[in-house]
């Protein structure tokens, strides 16, 4: 008899079976919120790396030309783009860009702004 309760004994019963399926799957998905929020936030990010570029660049090729009182914008399907260069006082300019983009509905804006001597 004792032959025949241990051989009984092997295994996992059903609700044991259930219960381990259950912690695997809310383990899943969890994981897969994670993940949700990783590539949402990295999305993000490389759209707003994309908009500093862009506004750092403007103002790179706003200090190698003269000195004038200007503004512009420009437009792309990432963002819209707005400059301005202004003479605070004589013998120096302040240039400001502005980057404007929109990510998962919300707007988001990047300012950057300098003094150059002219």
């Amino acid at each position: 008899m004792p032959l025949l309760h241990a051989r009984a004994r092997r295994g996992f019963t059903l609700v044991e079976l259930l219960v381990a399926v259950v912690l695997v799957d809310a383990g899943l998905l969890a994981i897969t919120g994670a993940t949700a929020v990783v590539v949402r936030r990295q999305t993000e990010l490389r759209t707003r790396g994309a908009a500093v570029a862009a506004a750092s660049n403007r103002l790179e090729q706003l200090a190698t030309t003269p000195c004038e009182r200007r503004a512009g914008s420009a437009s792309s399907p990432l963002f819209v783009e707005r400059w301005s260069e202004d003479a605070p006082f004589p013998g120096a300019r302040e240039l400001r860009d502005s980057v404007t983009y929109v990510a998962f509905g919300a707007e988001h804006a990047i300012v950057l702004a300098t003094r150059l001597v002219c």
